[in-house]
């Protein structure tokens, strides 16, 4: 989807603001990571913690509890904005909740059957990554509804509920309701499902959650959202568990409100988050493209590639004057019909860890030393990992990682590389550089798969780097791709937190609306939307009024006639219609069909609504200017070892200009600035790395 959605003011008479209605202004923005919880104030203080995927409320309140120690300044509750990835791995792991399937009888198979795609041709012996539940968590559902809507046979509740009742002593912990044609009429799903939670049951019914055409991708996404409920029912109690312990920090003695960030850049509540899980698969990626929109885009830059590498993988995206949501994506095989921001991940970090395979390859990655043990370079017995690599040659200089608070054991990397080494009859540094060279060719193929894969010259577009690690690989990864700049914003480890402060409340609404022709469409559009305009003023009346006074944005599904698949678009004005499309049709396709005159049919209908914009983050940029002297030198290995000099980056103030090599440190992050290159401070207090005249 694009930004420049049709916009119109809600019409609804329900969209009055409660007197008791806390306005959502988050204090504070958390970035759960695999490796480290970054934290960051709305007033620019920053922290970075060790991750506990067993106890994240302990690692969430011990951070709010370092920074927020005098709060009693704040005029509301803290509100905490953050994003998780326990969505993201328990999809990637296959670890979700024993779920159960109730579906329309004579259709069991339909997870199985799948869409017939080969992802791998030529694989004689392919396995699918998603099969759905076993046969015997299956409860077939006797009823029938056409796809018109039309009733053709009754449904009998009493018999699957029966069955649904004897699961759960098997140990069943959730539902999943997907019944044919569901989308057209949703008359025996409503009733399947009231009679399931009358009986105590989780469940997710798929015309609440999508309810639109393609049975395949629809009953992935509610399965999907079945398995991971219990699981966010227990992240969202340990949450709130942990929130008494914050109520000291704030004057009035209340608790911390928490609102989780979606897969689509937006945030929701708890409440939200815990009944429709699957909303949040890319919670933690999503906040890092947020940030990086709003730090590196400006009237004279608006094509930009993110780059996000964090301790476990690296998550990019392609920003073409905007950020990238679109309506589907696929995790682990697995097709969810949820709005997701367009990011590709691999699994490439600062602790991917490096071995040598069988035939004496050098690999890297994607296993993650993860934060425990973490890189041999945090002294508890870790393996050789990037972040060693980093270390051993002299990149990450001692005494400066996270502003010289966390000890390096350089003796520890030197060591386990030392041991890699000699299993290739490789030199320390030779391997060390492998090490980079292997990590960076996964980057590279993702950066190309973003961008040349999708028909965009990566010329034209700035690189922004970000995470703990990407500032290290900017301009290796800009060289690569012959990109023009490469630009490392304001706290770049803790960006992505930062972008859960920058964040708006946001939701969406779908329905299938095949049938209809665009002109149609556009002539009247209140007429189509009307019932998703309902929907989304009762949901704003039920969860109060963050979204007051604000608009909604429309866009819709297209394709031409006798097409499979369709392009979501904003909502077109009726004389541009056509030709929007055959645009937008192009763009991604390479051809259109103008000239044969093809009718253009609409799918589907899309209602986003979002809330206002939170406050303005507080800046803790430099002014200073004129020449800034070196904090001090290290010898760092790039073509041979070397004597570099070491800045501090908040001495760096606008139009200070830096000739590689040089090493730039700072708290979240370290940028490494190579021979042949220069470095620069804009407007904006971005460091800018170029190419050297």
């Amino acid at each position: 989807m694009g930004t420049t959605a049709s916009l119109v003011t809600l019409r609804s008479p329900r969209q009055r603001k409660p007197a008791d209605v806390v306005e959502f202004a988050p204090s504070l923005g958390v970035d759960v990571g695999g490796t480290f919880t970054d934290f960051i104030t709305h007033e620019g203080k920053s922290l970075k913690l060790l991750s506990r995927s067993a106890a994240p409320g302990v690692v969430l309140a011990a951070g709010a509890k370092q920074l927020f120690q005098h709060a009693s300044s704040l005029s509301n509750s803290i509100q905490i904005a953050h994003g998780t990835t326990v969505a993201t791995n328990a999809i990637l792991t296959s670890d979700l909740a024993r779920t159960a399937f109730l579906v329309t009888a004579g259709f069991r198979d339909v997870l199985a059957l799948g869409r017939q795609c080969r992802p791998r041709l030529y694989d004689l012996e392919p396995k699918p990554l998603f099969l759905g539940p076993p046969s015997d968590l299956i409860i077939e559902v006797d009823e029938r509804i056409d796809a018109g809507g039309e009733i053709l046979a009754p449904l009998d509740c009493a018999g699957p509920l029966a069955l649904a009742k004897s699961l759960v002593a098997q140990g069943v912990e959730s539902f999943a309701v997907r019944l044919l044609h569901s989308y057209a009429n949703p008359i025996h799903e409503i009733e399947l499902t009231k009679a399931l939670r009358g009986a105590g049951f989780a469940v997710t019914a798929s015309s609440e959650l999508v309810p639109e055409f393609r049975e395949f991708e629809r009953f992935s996404t509610a399965f999907t959202n079945a398995g991971l409920m219990p699981l966010l029912d227990a992240y969202v109690a340990d949450l709130r568990a942990h929130a008494p312990a914050m109520r000291p920090l704030h004057s009035s003695g209340a608790d911390p409100q928490f609102f989780l960030m979606q897969s689509d850049g937006g945030v929701i509540g708890l409440d939200l988050a815990a009944k429709e899980p699957v909303r949040l698969v890319l919670s933690g990626p999503a906040g890092g493209v947020v940030g990086a929109w709003h730090a590196a885009s400006s009237e004279g830059r608006q094509k930009l590639i993110t780059f996000d590498m964090g301790g476990t993988s690296t998550d990019v995206a392609l920003l073409n004057g905007g950020e990238p949501v679109v309506g589907q994506t696929e995790l682990a095989g697995r097709p969810l019909l949820v709005p997701v921001l367009d990011i590709h991940t691999v699994g490439a970090g600062g602790g991917s860890i490096a071995r040598v395979d069988s035939g004496g390859a050098l690999l890297v990655g994607p296993m993650s030393a993860g934060s425990d043990p973490g890189p041999a370079c945090y002294g508890k017995g870790g393996p050789a990992t990037v972040t060693d690599a980093h270390v051993l040659l002299g990149r990450i200089p001692e005494g400066h990682f996270l502003g010289g608070s966390f000890a390096v054991d350089f003796a520890a990397a030197r060591t386990k590389i030392e041991d890699l080494a000699r299993s290739i009859a490789l030199s320390p540094a030779a391997c060390a550089l492998g090490i980079l060279a292997v990590a960076e060719a996964t980057m590279e193929r993702a950066l190309r798969r973003i961008s040349l894969e999708r028909g965009h010259d990566p010329r034209l577009f700035s690189l922004v780097c970000f995470g703990g690690a990407g500032a290290l690989h900017a301009a290796s990864l800009m060289s690569k791709l012959d990109l023009p700049e490469a630009v490392i914003p304001n706290d770049p480890g803790l960006l992505s937190a930062k972008g859960m402060l920058q964040a708006r409340l946001k939701r969406e609404y779908s329905t299938s609306l095949v049938g209809v022709g665009l002109g149609a469409l556009t002539r009247e559009p209140d007429q189509f939307f009307a019932k998703l305009t309902q929907r989304a003023s009762q949901d704003l009346a039920a969860t109060g009024a963050a979204f007051d006074a604000e608009k909604e944005e429309r866009f819709c599904d297209l394709r031409y006639e006798g097409q499979s698949f369709s392009i979501t678009i904003p909502l077109p004005p009726a004389a541009t219609a056509r030709a929007c499309f055959h645009q937008a049709h192009f763009a991604q396709y390479g051809f259109d069909m103008a000239a044969e005159g093809q009718e253009v049919e609409v799918v589907a209908l899309r209602l986003r609504i979002v809330g206002s914009e939170p406050p303005k983050l507080s800046s803790t940029m430099s002014m200073q200017v004129g020449p800034v002297a070196p904090l001090a030198h290290c010898h760092a290995v790039f073509d041979g070892s070397m004597e570099v000099p070491i800045y501090e980056r908040p001495r760096l103030g606008v139009g200070a200009l830096l000739s590689g090599p040089a090493i730039v440190v700072e708290y979240s992050s370290t940028t490494v600035v190579p021979p042949g290159f220069t470095l620069s401070v804009d407007e904006r207090c971005n460091l800018i790395i170029r190419r050297s005249p």
